[in-house]
């Protein structure tokens, strides 16, 4: 089949790549010429593992291509929206770029097409959208699917190729089959319902794991209180199979905004909107909230001095391990606040873009941990790099000053505690 996918930042770009995976003839569109042109180049935007090479061999075939025209959509029988919905300050979503972009696209699209929305919207948008089409181009007479995302940074070939499930929104029996057909090659269980639904689910399926996070932060503080270890209490948790292994029971300084909380601020709106009172998701938003608040009053206890005479170093600043994107993620948010209460900054990261970094923070990365850990006080780990597993923890503390800190935000060198504080380091974990 020959499909169009609108928007190539980390979704569209891996849609694209993977849909001429599954043997489709794929044709990219997006605004931004610099993404054209490193797509068209064989390096994606965003880095996924195995993305890069799955690009190579489909662009050399033939089966895929990007451009900035948007009337190469005119052959697409199926159009899959895949833009990523900026995110205002407040953590709202802001659908006017969809909308601007489906009154371009709607003169070129073929009457019958399939009209695909993976971009994350508030629920009741793809209806809107929808009608968008139809105004612009009355000629329209789409088949229209709500298929919502569920692409993990750090892994997102394979859960966009070996899902779960495949939650398909369609409102009627022509546009469900339609969209089965298209993604016949995933063998994964279809679940079928309207695309209000579909809609709701997302909401619903991040505010589910906000929910699971922000409990285990509470778990986390009474841990700390009563001299527990939330480490050992999540895995006691994640036995029970009612729980499960994959649960989002992993303690740490908070998540960052951009997906889980938009979803939640989604549903508050609904909420508002509806005069409904939902304690549980409010409730959730206020502890993630505050565990923002506490960082400073945690650093500044274990720096025994005031903020403006310090030097920290940061250890892992994109949104997950496994990608470069800074977007949103908690790194960012840290480093902004530390800098905010009068902190120097240094930060490392194993596969951030130093440009990307540079453009967010007028800073440099550090080109490794120890040239990081210069002059520090003590050193911050966000994000769980493999890698940091594999730091000479006594070279790291070499060119460090008192009170040689390590706080270790994610639990992730737990394992390797013993090394730290044999190393001269004041070794501090969440919630243990």
């Amino acid at each position: 089949m020959n499909v169009g996918v609108v928007g190539l930042w980390h979704l569209g770009e891996t849609v694209a790549v993977l849909l001429a995976a599954l043997g489709h003839n794929v044709i990219g569109i997006d605004i931004d010429k610099k993404v054209i042109q490193k797509l068209n180049s064989g390096v994606p935007p965003i880095e996924e593992p195995g993305l890069r090479e799955l690009l190579a061999k489909h662009l050399k075939k033939g089966a895929v291509s990007f451009t900035d025209d948007v009337s190469a959509l005119k052959d697409t029988e199926a159009l899959f929206l895949t833009t990523d919905t900026p995110i205002l300050e407040d953590d709202t979503p802001d659908v006017s770029l969809l909308f601007d972009i489906v009154k371009n696209i709607a003169p070129h699209m073929r009457s019958q097409a399939l009209f695909v929305v993976m971009s994350q919207v508030p629920v009741g948008t793809t209806h809107r959208l929808a009608g968008a089409l139809k105004e612009a181009n009355p000629a329209l007479n789409p088949d229209i699917i709500y298929l919502p995302e569920n692409l993990q940074l750090g892994r997102a070939v394979e859960s966009f190729l070996k899902p779960d499930r495949i939650v398909i929104g369609a409102d009627t029996d022509r546009a469900r089959t339609r969209a089965d057909s298209l993604l016949k090659n995933i063998t994964a269980r279809r679940l079928f319902m309207s695309i209000v639904s579909a809609e709701m689910s997302k909401h619903a399926l991040n505010a589910y794991l906000a929910t699971s996070l922000s409990f285990i932060y509470n778990i986390s503080d009474m841990c700390e209180a009563v001299g527990a270890d939330v480490t050992d209490v999540s895995t006691a948790l994640k036995s029970d199979r009612r729980i499960g292994q994959d649960a989002y029971l992993d303690s740490s300084i908070g998540f960052s905004g951009g997906t889980l909380m938009r979803d939640l601020k989604a549903l508050m709106h609904v909420a508002d909107t509806n005069k409904k009172e939902i304690p549980v998701i409010s409730g959730t938003m206020v502890t993630n909230n505050e565990r923002r608040k506490n960082i400073v009053l945690r650093i500044e206890k274990l720096l025994g001095a005031p903020f403006a005479e310090s030097r920290i170093g940061i250890l892992g600043v994109t949104y997950k391990p496994g990608t470069s994107t800074l977007r949103r993620s908690l790194g960012l948010e840290i480093f902004g606040i530390l800098r905010k209460a009068g902190a120097d900054v240094r930060v490392y990261d194993p596969q951030a873009s130093g440009e990307a970094f540079l453009k967010e923070t007028g800073m440099k990365l550090s080109r490794d941990p120890y040239e990081m850990a210069v002059g520090c006080n003590g050193v911050l780990l966000i994000t769980a790099w493999p890698e940091f597993k594999d730091i000479d923890f006594s070279k790291l503390k070499e060119s460090m000053r008192e009170p040689y800190f390590f706080f270790d935000a994610r639990n992730f060198l737990k394992e390797r505690e013993n090394n730290l504080k044999s190393a001269g380091f004041q070794y501090v974990g969440i919630g243990r």
